[in-house]
Parts: C-alpha cells; structure tokens; sequence
C-alpha cells in the first residue's frame, strides 16, 4: 500500500469517512439502554428557517361581541388585540473529535485509517447523543443558560392539587415567564400537573384518566391551529418503577395469559396511550414523573441547514499539524399549547 501525504489526508478524512462501513466494533460506552431524544430528533423533528428566535403566536381570549339581541337591537362592536407573542431562542450543541496527520496512524492501509477515524466520529456522536437526552429531560435554569428548553421547561410539575387541575405554572427562573408568556397573566397557559401517592388502578391510573380527560380540548369552531395533527397524540413517559407495577396490575386482571406470564412487558396502555420507561428518568428523577406529551403540540426544532452539520477539517489553533472536525447541531423543543399536555409526579 502506499501512505497518504499530510496534503491528502485532510480530503480522505472529508470526503470517504461517512462511506466506509465495513469495519464494526462493540460499543459499552454509554450508561443507559435507549436514548429517547435520539429516535424523537429523528422522527418528529421540524426543520424552521434560520433567524435569532422562533415566534408563535397566542390567542389568549375572545373579544365578546357575542350577544343574544332581539329585533331592532343597536349593534355593538369593538375590535380588540386577543393575542400574545411567544418566543423561543435557538440553543447550539457541539461535538468535535481530531487527530494530527503526523500521527503512525496515517502511515498505514487506508481501511485502518478510516476505522480509527470512524472510531473518534462514533464517539463524538455518542457524546452529542447522551447531552440531547439530558437536555431532553431537563430544563434551563434561566435565560443565561444555554441549554434548549426540554420537556421539564415546557409541562410543570406541581403537587398541590392531588385530583389534578391546570397549575403547572412558570419555570423557575424565567421571570418572563413560559417562552415569553406569564402564566400568572394568563392562566390558561399552563399544563396539567398531579400528585400520586401509589401505582394502583384508584390512585395513578384513576389520575391519569383525569389528566387525559381534561386536556383533550375540542375547539367548537374549526382554524388554521398550530401543531401537527387533528385531537391528541399522546405518548407517556415515565420510569421501570412506574411502568412494571402497571404491567403487573395488567396481567393480574387478565386470566387468558397463556403461557407468557410477562404478556404486557413494554405493551401497557393507559387510556390507550402507551407508556414508555426513559432510563435518564430512572436514574436521575426520584418523583418518579409521567409526562404526558402530545407530540401534535409539542415538537423539536432545528435550524435548517443546522442540523448535525459537519463541517470539514480545520487546523487546530497554534497546533499546526492537527486537524479538528466539529459537528454543530441548532434546535430546541417548542410546546404551542402547554394545556394539552400533563405530569404526574410522586407525592411521598
């Protein structure tokens, strides 16, 4: 074989890296089992233009010009502004790996470059993935920090009515309150949030029913709304020790089980809503949540011609011989209508 000159290998890591395939390896870096925010950046993403921020706007009430009148009434008008302006800022993750061309490593066969290489970009990947579900799962705390606004920013936990009722308020933090908009202004613009105190059919499911009950908003006269999809698309997400209790509370109603005794595993529904375990949340909430996402409302975002872009290799500053690959990625979650969502929380 023959090695490749410093001149080309800046072009052999850009152009042939991303082709190459054939090399695999086995891969026990990560701590958790499945990363959530990985499949959902895939699968119900939103490409937006660029800009400084994303705005929307809301429609927090009606005029009242309606009126029951008889014959020969005096009409009554009046024009109002019924409508707020949300806004979400674009946050920017980064992830890079390098190598220096005069590394031994670029004196051998093209193949064990590239499987060296693919290596360092396989793992600057796994980390970017094991960020975006911390990020997914947590929320900024405050304007000055650069995380995106995960599920926890945008559906508020709040135990103070055990039944459940619209109080998951304002961040912490966020003086301005939810994207802009305060919720103690306009108090419809707040989630579903509860207490439980048991996974049991009386207290958990009993509240979950409520929550799906209550949020399920029908407008009587029909608009260009915002999201992506007519009703609900609920899915609920919480941790193994919420979901296996369930399963078992399932099976135990079920006497045709055949011969699988563990018929329900990964198959539980509320309501026909599925549940889902998000090990980030079984190892890192100890209130045990259920957050009930409705994906027509609430979204991730990504900047477009921004998302997961690689760019080529750059000399290192004052390192002459080293290259750096960065890979910057621009989103952040936006939720349009924060009462059609819910969370349940564990009370003691």
């Amino acid at each position: 074989y023959m090695a490749l000159t410093p001149d080309q290998i800046d072009d052999f890591v850009n152009l042939t890296l991303k082709l190459f395939k054939r090399r695999q390896w086995t891969d026990f870096s990560l701590e958790h089992q499945f990363y959530t925010s990985a499949k959902m950046l895939q699968e119900k993403k939103v490409v937006e233009r660029g800009g400084e921020q994303i705005s929307f706007r809301i429609k927090t009430r009606n005029t009242g010009n309606a009126r029951n009148s008889g014959m020969f009434a005096q009409d009554v008008t009046k024009v109002e502004d019924v409508t707020v302006s949300a806004q979400v800022p674009w946050a920017m993750q980064t992830t890079n790996f390098s190598y220096d061309i005069y590394e031994d490593l670029f004196q051998s066969d093209k193949e064990t470059i590239i499987k060296e290489l693919q290596i360092r970009e396989h793992d600057a990947m796994m980390d970017m993935a094991e960020l975006n579900e911390e990020n997914l799962w947590t929320a900024p705390t405050g304007a000055s920090d650069s995380r995106p606004m995960g599920i926890p920013f945008w559906i508020q936990k709040d135990n103070s009515s055990s039944e459940g009722a619209f109080n998951g308020g304002n961040p912490s933090g966020f003086t301005g309150g939810c994207a802009g908009v305060d919720s103690s202004v306009y108090p419809r613009w707040k989630n579903w949030a509860f207490g439980y105190s048991a996974v049991s059919r009386d207290d958990l499911v009993r509240k979950v029913k409520r929550a799906i009950t209550f949020t399920d908003f029908q407008p009587p006269v029909p608009h260009p709304e915002l999201g992506y999809g007519l009703g609900n698309d609920f899915e609920i997400y919480t941790t193994y020790r919420v979901q296996e209790p369930l399963e078992r509370l399932a099976e135990n109603r079920n006497d045709n089980l055949g011969s699988d005794v563990a018929q329900y595993m990964n198959r539980v529904t509320i309501g026909g809503v599925p549940l889902k375990w998000v090990p980030y949340l079984e190892s890192n909430d100890v209130s045990d949540p259920l957050y009930g996402v409705n994906w027509n409302v609430l979204r991730p975002f990504v900047k477009q011609n921004c998302d997961m872009r690689r760019n080529p290799p750059k000399e290192a500053a004052r390192q002459h011989s080293v290259r750096e690959v960065h890979i910057d990625h621009w989103m952040n979650y936006i939720c349009y209508n924060r009462r059609k969502t819910f969370v349940g929380s564990l009370t003691s």
